[in-house]
């Protein structure tokens, strides 16, 4: 068993490999992108070491104006099914982060206010996203335009992320609030 999942996983490496890794800016080594559903502005996305996305996964960096968008995932981060990732400025996922399914992370919103023009000519408004590292955003949470989250905070499932989220916050529900602070503890070996 451990000889058919270790040839499974080279496959898949090397599938990421000759498909997808040349479409990128930037492609880490033993990265590997599982069936993407949606791949858009690809040469402004950054892939970093050891990243693992799974399948149905949509990546897009298209702006407007002058901005250039673009995406920067960490080394060793682990995203899951169905992950939606749109910028139209920039969205920086830091190191070793852990994505559950269906997470959407956006840095914009479609204009709705302008009587003349429907949300789809309208334009959009962006702000950066910055998610730093070891932070864990469960299944179903959408973090929206303009938000920064801290170093390993928690971002519960199905929470909707307005504001920035402080360092080893845990966060949950509409719109996301702090529930607690996680308390690390030092072990003596």
């Amino acid at each position: 068993m451990l000889f058919l999942s270790t040839l499974n996983r080279n496959f898949n490496r090397l599938t990421s490999i000759v498909f997808y890794s040349w479409r990128f800016n930037k492609w880490g080594s033993f990265s590997i992108l599982y069936k993407p559903d949606s791949l858009c502005g690809t040469k402004q996305i950054d892939i970093g070491k050891r990243v693992h996305i799974r399948k149905g996964a949509r990546l897009e960096a298209h702006g407007e104006n002058a901005d250039i968008p673009t995406i920067e995932i960490g080394d060793g981060t682990s995203i899951h099914n169905y992950f939606h990732c749109g910028a139209a400025k920039s969205v920086k996922i830091g190191k070793n982060v852990l994505i559950a399914g269906r997470v959407y992370i956006t840095d914009h919103d479609h204009v709705f206010d302008d009587k003349d023009n429907p949300p789809v000519r309208a334009g959009l408004i962006a702000h950066p996203v910055v998610i730093n590292d070891e932070v864990w955003i469960g299944e179903g949470a959408a973090i929206l335009k303009g938000v920064t989250i801290g170093k390993r905070a928690v971002i519960g499932t199905n929470a909707v992320v307005t504001r920035d989220v402080p360092p080893n916050a845990v966060v949950g529900g509409v719109p996301a609030k702090i529930i607690r602070f996680l308390e690390f503890k030092t072990y003596i070996f």
